[in-house]
């Protein structure tokens, strides 16, 4: 038998595998503190020139005699607000080296901290940037885990982040600040990826959906959460330490036997006696009444990871599924930071408007939780689609009704929200089905490499032009590619209630029995009994 017959017998979803998702999926609210974070500890804090002489200068009014030499010393620009970079000295307006920073949103930042204003605003931007250079970098690491397994990688970010998280409030300059930021990242997705690899390798077809996508939405609940501590706490250093509390009980997973080396991985890689041992602890938990002594599965020797990858190289069908996979992640990274960094336009303050974002992503991801009904393909092309027309729907408002119908504007704005969240989700889903287990992290890692590209470069799309066509760029950007990708993503097949390939054999083999099965016409039962390793 194959491991899916296994898990069969031990019981898909039993106690065991509820206690190992819980143990990693909860520790994923905490990892939605990180960038989320960064319009908080690094956000736009409104401050002007401070004034000369004047020791106990503040951004808020003290007195009249206080406003008096504000007035007299601060020049102001032609909306009427003061100017944020210059000061009159003797009648001649010059720039400034000191600022005083308004605190009636943030107390403290990291732009307050290190003056990053006025001159020093772009180094500001290179700060927010690392954090998705550690996305990037992430995409990388998080593909050792198939070389050297899932659960010592997991074991060496948790720690790495929980160092980085509780050393950033210390920092002493911006260098030091963007290097700990870096590593935060880094650690975070990878360990988010690892975390949904061994959720969905430990369960059967059945309940790949909501393991995979209950750890989204306590993702989100810790957005919810970030949003609350940063209501709260104004100052960047206490809340990034508050922040970083939480996951130190990561750190428990050093303790043996806390966390299994993923059975599915071992069973790949040939290790079928380590496998067992931990398929009889399952066994034992589930109070499954089948005895896993001299159980036997199918295996497939070693190849090692260079003959592995080859073989994809050389396989039509990998290889034409990962470079349409990866650009739906392009696609999807490049709309959700985009829209993100569009944030402006929705009216409000920040934590409201964040708030609103939030919601709007969750409700997207608990609609996966239909994909065993309606299948992954159709949502996909659905979300992709609508996000497509949400856009030149905002493209036709712009040309027509650009100062007018806000309402709508925001309504579309949320619906593309919800769009790429929807796509967000089932990606997660369908990529791991749609590639065998021997290189399914090395997958996830490359096509996340994609997305946190398209994640860098989107925010630069707004700056190309301004008035009405630097609005309609991004927008017509968004509609081309979503639509010009999702037509690419109707040659990819079906993979609802199918077993999870283990080798590139085992793909080809699947494709062929699809095909046929496509010729002959649909039956019901091939996806519960398609079996390609027995």
């Amino acid at each position: 038998m194959d491991f899916d017959d296994v898990l069969a017998e031990l019981g898909s979803f039993g106690k065991y595998q509820v206690k190992i998702f819980l143990l990693i999926s909860i520790p994923c609210a905490f990892l939605g503190f990180g960038a989320p974070a960064t319009s908080f500890i690094l956000g736009d804090h409104t401050h002007r020139c401070k004034i000369p002489f004047y020791d106990n200068d503040t951004y808020a009014v003290q007195s009249e005699h206080h406003r008096e030499a504000i007035n007299r010393t601060i020049p102001r620009e032609p909306d009427g607000t003061y100017s944020s970079c210059t000061i009159l000295v003797n009648g001649t307006e010059q720039r400034c080296s000191e600022w005083v920073y308004d605190q009636s949103t943030f107390i403290r930042t990291v732009t307050s901290d290190f003056n990053l204003v006025c001159d020093s605003v772009g180094l500001r931007a290179h700060l927010k940037i690392t954090y998705l250079i550690g996305f990037l970098v992430a995409s990388i690491i998080s593909q050792i885990g198939d070389v050297f397994g899932r659960r010592i990688l997991l074991l060496i970010l948790c720690t790495l982040k929980v160092a980085a998280s509780f050393t950033i409030p210390f920092s002493v300059n911006p260098a030091m600040f963007g290097t700990l930021r870096f590593l935060e990242g880094m650690s975070s997705l990878a360990f988010y990826q690892l975390s949904f690899v061994i959720a969905i390798e430990l369960v059967g077809p059945r309940e790949r959906i909501f393991t995979a996508n209950l750890s989204k939405v306590t993702y989100c609940m810790g957005e919810f959460l970030l949003t609350l501590v940063a209501y709260f706490e104004r100052d960047w250093v206490y809340l990034q330490l508050w922040l970083a509390i939480p996951g130190a009980l990561t750190l428990l997973y050093w303790v043996p036997g806390l966390i299994p080396e993923s059975p599915r991985w071992l069973v790949s890689r040939g290790r079928i006696g380590e496998a067992t041992k931990i398929i009889k602890k399952m066994a034992k938990v589930n109070k499954s009444k089948k005895n896993f002594d001299n159980i036997i599965i199918a295996q497939k020797k070693d190849k090692g990871i260079c003959v592995i990858l080859r073989e994809v190289a050389q396989s039509k069908i990998l290889v034409k599924r990962l470079l349409i996979v990866t650009a739906n992640w392009v696609v999807a990274a490049f709309i959700y930071y985009g829209l993100t960094m569009n944030v402006g336009s929705l009216g409000g303050n920040l934590y409201e408007n964040f708030s609103l974002l939030v919601l709007v992503e969750l409700l997207g991801y608990t609609v996966i939780y239909f994909l065993n009904k309606t299948g992954r393909k159709s949502v996909h092309l659905l979300a992709i689609f609508g996000c497509g027309a949400a856009s030149i729907g905002s493209i036709l408002l712009i040309l027509f009704a650009e100062n007018s119908m806000y309402w709508l504007h925001i309504l579309l704005a949320l619906l593309s929200r919800f769009g790429i969240s929807v796509l967000f989700a089932v990606l997660y889903v369908y990529t791991g089905e749609l590639f065998p287990t021997v290189i399914r992290s090395i997958v996830m890692g490359t096509v996340s490499i994609g997305a946190r590209i398209g994640s860098m470069i989107s925010p630069y799309l707004y700056d190309v032009f301004d008035g009405k066509m630097g609005k309609m760029l991004p927008l017509i950007t968004y509609a081309v590619i979503t639509i010009a990708v999702g037509l690419c993503s109707i040659r990819l097949p079906e993979t609802n209630n199918r077993k999870l390939t283990a080798t590139i054999q085992d793909v080809t083999i699947s494709e062929g029995q699809h095909k046929e099965i496509q010729k002959e016409g649909p039956v019901d039962t091939l996806p519960l009994t398609f079996n390609p390793t027995a």
